[in-house]
């Protein structure tokens, strides 16, 4: 049965040596209290955003006329897009407030996002999970989950330029799975995720035509689902990078950042412009690769927006959230040893935080991993993932930071085993697991 590992072994290699090295080289630096980012963590991403601002300012100086005319027209949709805002329903929930109502997330993982099939309708079953039944999104429900991520590629279910109109028998399912949630009052995430494997490059060759179709496809999105309320919030794009590139999972390169801060713009700018529920619904945008380094979270371009989200991607210690396909490395015990490594991811994210900009990661987990203890004994991990869970969520619930656990619906077969949730027998592989889930999340405010 086919199995699509579509997570990043590359980047977290990297990340995690910089993790290490950073966590290791600021230890004497963190307070006793936790607190994980620093007056010169803080000054220094200040400083690196002024810089950024400042060469922004003189790149565009000195830009052509035909990129400049290309600026006009982006400068009225903006325009356009900013008014329908200004005279939107006052009383909307800011993407803040919408957060603190948020406890923890479930991932509909390596399903609508899978592709492949020979039969691209069909995509949903391909990758190994069964057809989605609002069954399940109940039971996920009904152990205390109150967010769903429902990740959907929509390349093989998309026609030719300059339309690229949706399938429509593809975007009426979705929006069938959607409901499901909806109905239920849960806050459901929808958005486009495997497309860099097809069209969406962030490059600068290129890049009008990835504008063109992520701007119609967000446009059909918007209109399928104008009538939905904040409960349904909208993430532009799903790791946005150049696949198989040297950079790929440590950040990317300036013009890989700059294109993916003009895709942002695209995204937010076509949903605000359709008005109505559109215009103070909660968008999710991300900086490149959705990874969390110092110049991918001070180089991305937030818009002036209170409906705005930041998404983040935080499989955090790399070598106990994954299983090396070595095999060597891995960590399968959770003594809190690591935990500076986490503390000093957020602690990147912290100058966002500080400006009052709202931060969701929307990907987090960690694999099953079977091992031999130190009795000799082969044993499952699933209390360390317990103990793990428990400094993570600790962390992120300090900075307001609410997580969606990565479900792809393998909990014992080959490859990444993320699985949480038995989709066919409405059961949890492990029930420990998901009651630590929420039971460490932060609770809603008032």
């Amino acid at each position: 049965m086919k199995r699509k590992n579509v997570k990043h072994v590359l980047f977290v290699l990297v990340t995690t040596a910089v993790l290490a090295l950073s966590a290791c080289s600021s230890k004497d630096n963190q307070e006793a209290d936790g607190q994980v980012a620093t007056v010169e963590t803080v000054e220094t991403a200040e400083a690196d955003t002024s810089v950024i601002e400042s060469q922004s300012q003189s790149e565009g100086e000195t830009e052509s006329a035909e990129i400049k005319s290309d600026e006009q027209e982006s400068e009225t949709m903006t325009q356009t897009a900013a008014e329908t805002t200004d005279n939107a329903n006052p009383d909307a929930p800011t993407a803040s407030e919408v957060l603190a109502q948020m406890t923890v997330g479930w991932n509909l993982g390596n399903t609508f996002d899978a592709w492949g099939s020979p039969t691209p309708l069909d995509n949903e079953t391909y990758w190994g999970n069964p057809k989605t039944t609002k069954e399940m999104i109940d039971a996920v429900r009904a152990q205390g989950f109150n967010t769903i991520r429902i990740p959907v590629t929509w390349s093989e279910n998309t026609g030719a330029a300059p339309d690229y109109t949706i399938d429509s028998a593809w975007l009426e399912r979705v929006a069938e799975v959607v409901d499901y949630a909806y109905s239920e009052g849960m806050y459901v995430i929808l958005d486009t995720h495997h497309e860099p494997d097809f069209w969406l490059k962030p490059q600068k060759d290129g890049l009008d035509e990835v504008k063109a179709e992520l701007a119609a496809i967000w446009g059909q999105l918007s209109e399928r689902f104008a009538e939905y309320d904040y409960h349904l919030l909208f993430e532009g794009m799903n790791e946005p990078r150049i696949k198989g590139s040297f950079e790929e999972w440590s950040g990317g390169t300036d013009e890989g950042r700059a294109a993916v801060n003009e895709l942002n713009k695209v995204f937010v700018d076509t949903v605000r412009a359709t008005g109505g529920e559109n215009a103070t619904r909660c968008l999710i945008i991300c900086p490149y690769g959705n990874s969390v380094t110092t110049q991918t979270i001070t180089q991305l371009e937030v818009p002036d927006d209170k409906y705005v989200m930041v998404s983040a991607h935080l499989y955090t210690p790399y070598f106990f959230t994954y299983e090396p396909n070595s095999g060597s490395g891995s960590v399968y015990e959770w003594d809190g040893s690591l935990k500076t490594d986490i503390k000093w991811a957020t602690s990147q994210l912290y100058p966002l935080i500080k400006k009052g900009i709202p931060v969701i990661v929307t990907e987090f987990g960690a694999v099953n991993k079977t091992y031999t203890n130190a009795d000799g004994q082969e044993t499952q991990n699933t209390q360390e993932i317990i103990k793990w869970l428990a400094d993570y969520m600790e962390i992120m619930n300090g900075y307001g930071i609410k997580c969606i656990w990565w479900d792809n619906g393998n909990y014992s077969d080959s490859g990444e085993k993320f699985g949480i949730f038995d989709r066919r027998n409405l059961t949890w592989y492990s029930q420990e697991i998901a009651d630590a889930l929420v039971e460490y999340a932060a609770k809603p405010q008032d």
